[in-house]
């Protein structure tokens, strides 16, 4: 009769590698946590400033968000100048509107959360392509006396494709520079959307954190646009305006609403699209615009960013569109 046998030991080796796997999660986990109260805590110590405090030279309030303008010397033709997604808002497109020429008197707007505008820290509607539109139409009523030329960079000119479809009485004529209907969210932005270390990553990438400056400047190393020392203090004052963090995190965590592009084919201003070849956007991108859109004007430019290197390649496609709105 045989007596009862030991059970079988165990894998000495896997279970040592479970044990590590483990441990590094749980330091990793560690490590996000308090990475993340001292951001937090920087988020609250930095910023303070309160955008009711601050005395704007001139504004705009619709529907309760009052936005900073800024208009331009220039000529006779205003043009509605919308920034893409940048915290400091139009900050960089200072020198583009102020080199439009005798014809064109550019309108700088900084959209809702951007710049020196009121913060939203409530993720909806306001944060979309859409929503921005129609607060951008409000503006249009309220400061001009008829139809103006837009211009949109990346964001902004997906902003105003959809006033320009959804508000024609109000636009004469609408360009876009290197806007993707198509573009997927990458790295770090879909980080910056979640709901636990969402808050972190939009301080670290896009408002005050260690990233912010490289991705205000992505192109500035390869020989393309880099901020002056006075444009990065200007920046510095935005990012203290208490609630940035929040209302960047709260456009990061809205659903992508921007113009369907089976609705590009409905506008009815004339439109001209100016592409950097040397940027993000692809040529599949811009041929689709273009099948799109009857008509559109496409003014290629070899560049990472038009709208901050090549002044003459937007000044021509205004040109296209005021002549094609007359």
């Amino acid at each position: 009769m045989r007596g009862l046998e030991a059970p079988p030991k165990e894998d000495t080796a896997s279970r040592l590698a479970a044990r590590m796997v483990v441990l590094v999660l749980l330091l990793g986990a560690a490590a996000i946590a308090i990475f993340s109260a001292t951001t937090n805590q920087r988020i609250d110590l930095t910023e303070i400033t309160r955008t009711g405090g601050i005395e704007l030279d001139d504004a705009t309030t619709v529907d309760g968000v009052r936005f900073n303008v800024t208009e331009d010397p220039g000529g006779p033709l205003p043009v509605l100048i919308l920034h893409d997604v940048d915290v400091s808002g139009s900050l960089p497109l200072e020198a583009l509107s102020q080199s439009l020429g005798d014809k064109y008197k550019g309108v700088r707007v900084d959209m809702a959360g951007f710049g020196y505008s009121d913060r939203v820290i409530a993720e909806g509607p306001i944060h979309t392509a859409s929503g921005m539109a129609d607060l951008m139409a409000g503006l249009i009523e309220e400061r001009f006396d008829g139809p103006v030329l837009v211009l949109g960079v990346g964001f902004g000119g997906e902003v105003g494709a959809d006033l320009a479809l959804t508000y024609p009485h109000l636009v004469s004529g609408l360009v876009m520079v290197d806007s993707d209907f198509w573009a997927r969210t990458g790295y770090p932005e879909n980080l910056m959307g979640l709901p636990w270390v969402g808050r972190t990553a939009t301080y670290t990438w896009e408002t005050g954190g260690r990233f912010a400056l490289e991705s205000w400047s992505p192109y500035c190393e390869e020989g393309g646009w880099c901020p002056t020392a006075a444009e990065v203090g200007l920046r510095d004052n935005i990012i203290r305006i208490a609630n940035t963090t929040d209302s960047r995190y709260a456009f990061r965590r809205t659903a992508e609403a921007a113009l369907a592009p089976s609705n590009l084919e409905d506008i009815e201003p004339p439109v001209a699209y100016v592409w950097s070849t040397d940027g993000p956007v692809s040529e599949d991108t811009v041929n689709r615009v273009s099948e799109g859109i009857s008509g559109m004007g496409v003014v290629q430019s070899s560049t990472f960013q038009a709208q901050f290197e090549d002044f003459a390649a937007v000044t021509a496609a205004l040109d296209d569109v005021q002549s094609r709105g007359e």
